[in-house]
């Protein structure tokens, strides 16, 4: 109260009264005068005469206000008016400010939070300068847009391209730092010299790479993140300069990059030159994404021809590696955000806005309610001369203040939301680039969103108050009833909040029903007590696939002979987590276009990986220790790569022809003939690239008879494996003690990691709905109790002539069901068009799934009852005695 009155201190003095506004009710009082004396000169006593004039006056303070008004006067000071008024309103009710300021936080909080993730991921630009010029590249393989790049496939674009100002290749990949207390295995970008020209970013300490320093022989310098440079150098600015070893290689730091940048959030936290080698120089092995910065004046549309010209000379050149091939060029930030990201983050803000619709109309219903007890003091005011426009902005001013309240209360609630989700989101599910955080854009959307809740639950029930029954609400010491047009709005609202209501409690059962068939499906593998962790190394290490295939030998029977291990097995990557390489591949004795061929994943494990992951053999047998180098190259198959190719034949015998993977080197040598020896039981891929669910055609070949790039281990254990863990790694270091162990995790935890995006958002959603069923009930409670007290006298006549309380509960419950029956009705037909928008998120379920629509209806319609039948059991219990002892 003292800051409103200081303020209203201070327009007074910055705007007095004006001479005019003195004038007029100088003016008007004269005229009050020269009436009344003219009325006492014709005999009516003084007294009566004044009475008279004013009312043929019709009211000397509306007339005033006119003048005020038409003047344009003193609007700041009437707004400072308004609001002293309406906050005093406010303090005299304080359950219903408790109550509305709640479940506006309820409804705006959740709106915040959500938006700042929007903004940050969708509607912000990228951190970059001009990032509308970047773009990303892609190889468009025959069967799809989106396939990483061959080495000379990249050198070509590079030489020919006249779009891009800046052109960078990218691969991501792993070292390990020595020099330490314990090897550690670093995640790196291996970037062009030009990928921080691309992205127009320099170094904030140091610099960035020289163009030629993605030369051989120079490319020995490394660029820091600003977060591995603060916790594993100690910030420290003498860094430049400094030399580490990565992969048994010296390297110069050169750089650190900015605080706080899309570089601190990436997978990455080095950055090292990529350079290629002799044994890089191939098209038939992808392995690279690429990005760049169009020239200036060039479009997208110039770039996408030019580059399709490009990508047409290459196959026309050479058509064993790359026929039917071209480029794909889209712009970056369609990289940057994934799909299921972007309507994930859509449907939830979708809604929190219903959560909050859902909100103004329980406001509203109060207001209206409330509205009603005020309906004699609005009747005083109009019949002292207050115009319909002055009350409808008072009333309006208070709900509006008290919007401001809840967007204050909402922001606080939303910043602690906010940073909740933020911690709970799983690991690279955002994209680097997006910095979620309380910004100034996040502060003014809840403001506003604040103000025109406030009006948005306001203005129906202003509009409303601001034209009372003057004779209805003046009798008898101001007892109204509620008109019929209110009786409407408040019947309309609560039908409105319960579709809404539906639509958002259906939406959270499919994804629920779906979730949790997701979380229930069966990934092929046996999880209980098996421990997964990479083994990073670099190739050149070895001499020759020999000495790779015996250190790998070497370490699982050091890591079998642990106390507490049962079984330990090679895999280029474990279950659950995607496989290494896939290749494209054709089946001996038939006829394929040789240029378009089918790809499956191939998996490269030791001998003992089925029985390690309890993965079962449905036909055939597994690998095993014979099927070495120099043997007959044997593969098992999955059973979708069986139903897929060998469908209506038994698969045994037949032989896979793929390319050789050649040890040491980027490429693929000639064909292999892979015999069939077994076919087992899928286990599920999933990965960066695959969801769990889907089901992937994989060939199985032993890490003898192709070794693998990427290797890690998988260990069953007799206990739980975690346990085991330190010893495991010393089993390992005993073999080599520059060995660096990364990602140590069971295979649950990978299980549980790969729907933790789908958990996420079932979860938030099933939040919202429940708010929004919760909000529903207290508004059908609202409601049908202040029907119930508006209707005493008719329930005591009804139960005086002779109805049963039974009777009455029927009655209130059968019209308070009939609205909730209709709401029911339209959230149902809102929902049939709107969850459709879920499909790509369900697994395993549709849309119009019949068991969670109907139970979505049970349960909102069992809630809706026992917010009717509390108050319902209210006019049971009414005496007519009592109620009618008055009439």
């Amino acid at each position: 109260m003292r800051v409103i009155s200081s303020l209203r201190s201070a327009v007074s003095a910055l705007f007095p009264r004006s001479v005019p506004e003195n004038e007029v009710e100088e003016e008007l009082r004269a005229h009050l005068q020269d009436r009344a004396n003219d009325l006492e000169r014709s005999g009516v006593p003084r007294a009566e005469a004044e009475r008279r004039a004013r009312l043929e006056f019709g009211g000397y303070q509306k007339f005033r206000e006119e003048c005020r008004e038409a003047q344009g006067a003193h609007f700041l000071e009437a707004l400072i008016q308004d609001l002293r008024f309406g906050l005093r309103m406010l303090r005299k009710s304080p359950g219903f400010t408790a109550v509305a300021v709640l479940t506006l936080a309820l409804g705006i909080g959740a709106n915040t939070a959500i938006f700042s993730f929007v903004d940050a991921v969708l509607l912000k630009p990228l951190p970059y300068p001009q990032p509308e010029r970047i773009v990303s590249l892609w190889e468009k393989a025959p069967e799809f847009a989106y396939n990483s790049i061959s080495t000379l496939n990249f050198l070509d674009w590079e030489r020919q391209n006249r779009s891009f100002q800046f052109l960078s290749a990218i691969a991501r990949d792993t070292v390990t730092l020595t020099g330490s207390d314990s090897p550690v295995e670093l995640n790196v970008h291996r970037v062009s010299a030009s990928y921080f020209k691309v992205l127009g970013v320099g170094a904030a300490l140091g610099r960035t790479f020289a163009p030629d320093e993605d030369q051989v022989g120079k490319d020995q310098e490394v660029v820091l993140s600003n977060r591995i440079w603060r916790s594993r150098f100690g910030g420290d600015p003498e860094v430049i300069g400094r030399g580490i070893t990565l992969d048994a290689k010296s390297y110069t730091i050169i750089g650190v990059l900015p605080a706080n940048s899309a570089f601190d959030r990436t997978w990455g936290v080095m950055w090292l030159p990529l350079a290629f080698t002799p044994a890089n120089m191939t098209r038939n092995y992808h392995w690279l994404s690429a990005m760049a910065r169009l020239e200036p004046g060039v479009t997208l549309q110039r770039a996408r021809a030019q580059m399709e010209t490009v990508g047409a000379g290459i196959a026309a050149l050479y058509p064993e590696s790359n026929k039917g091939w071209n480029v794909t060029v889209d712009p970056y930030i369609d990289q940057v955000v994934d799909p299921r990201l972007r309507r994930s983050l859509w449907v939830l803000l979708a809604a929190v806005g219903a959560v909050l619709l859902i909100g103004c109309a329980n406001l509203a219903n109060l207001t209206l309610a409330r509205g009603t007890d005020r309906e004699h003091e609005i009747a005083v005011r109009s019949a002292l001369g207050a115009r319909r426009l002055r009350l409808v902005r008072q009333l309006l001013t208070e709900n509006i203040f008290l919007g401001i309240l809840g967007g204050v209360a909402g922001l606080a609630l939303g910043g602690a939301l906010m940073r909740g989700i933020k911690l709970w989101f799983p690991p690279d599910m955002l994209p680097p680039e997006a910095n979620v955080r309380m910004d100034y854009g996040v502060l003014l959307f809840t403001m506003v969103i604040g103000i025109l809740t406030g009006i948005l639950f306001g203005l129906a029930p202003a509009l409303s108050g601001a034209q009372p029954d003057l004779a209805g609400s003046l009798k008898d010491g101001g007892r109204t009833t509620a008109g019929l047009t209110r009786h409407r709005m408040r019947t309309a609202l609560v039908v409105a909040e319960v579709a809404l209501s539906f639509v958002l409690l259906a939406g959270a059962g499919l994804l629920i029903r779906s979730f949790d068939r997701l979380a229930n499906i069966n990934p092929g593998v046996d999880t209980t007590n098996v421990l997964a962790m990479d083994l990073p190394m670099p190739l050149t290490e070895f001499t020759n696939s020999t000495a790779l295939t015996n250190y790998l030998a070497e370490i699982t029977g050091n890591v079998r002979s642990v106390p507490g291990v049962r079984a330990a097995a090679i895999t280029d990557k474990p279950p659950m987590e995607g496989f290494a390489n896939g290749a494209p591949f054709l089946i001996e004795g038939r006829n394929y276009d040789p240029y378009s061929p089918p790809v499956c994943g191939f998996k490269v494990v030791g001998p003992s990986y089925f029985d390690t992951v309890g993965m079962r053999l449905l036909q055939g047998r597994g690998l095993n220790e014979s099927d070495v180098a120099g043997a007959a190259p044997v593969t098992v198959i999955n059973e979708t790569m069986a139903k897929t190719y060998f469908k209506g034949e038994d698969p045994i015998g037949k032989r896979i022809l793929i390319r050789q993977l050649v040890f040491g080197k980027l490429t693929r040598g000639p064909e292999v003939p892979w015999q069939v020896v077994g076919v087992v039981r899928d286990e599920k891929v999933g990965g960066k690239v695959f969801s769990l669910d889907e089901e992937i055609p994989v060939v199985y070949v032993t890490f003898y008879q192709s070794p693998g790039t990427r290797n890690s281990l998988v260990v069953r254990a007799a206990m739980n494996p975690l346990l085991l863990s330190g010893s495991i790694e010393q089993a390992i270091r005993k073999v080599n003690r520059n060995q660096a162990v990364a990602n140590v995790e069971t295979l649950e935890e990978i299980k549980t990691q790969s729907v933790a995006p789908a958990q996420l958002r079932t979860v938030l959603l099933a939040i919202f709905a429940g708010i929004a069923v919760l909000l529903a009930a207290v508004g059908i409670y609202g409601v049908v109790s202040y029907s119930v007290a508006q209707r005493v006298h008719e329930m005591a006549i009804r139960l005086a002539l002779g109805a049963s309380p039974a009777g009455l509960l029927k009655l209130v419950i059968g019209k308070a069901m009939l609205m909730v029956l209709v709401g029911l009705a339209l959230g149902g037909g809102a929902a049939l068009a709107l969850t459709r928008v879920l499909a790509s998120l369900l697994y395993d379920t549709s849309p119009t799934d019949p068991v969670t629509w109907v139970a979505a209806g049970v349960l909102l319609a069992a809630v809706a009852l026992l917010a009717c039948y509390i108050p319902a059991r209210r006019a049971m219990r009414v005496d007519p005695m009592v109620a009618l002892r008055c009439e």
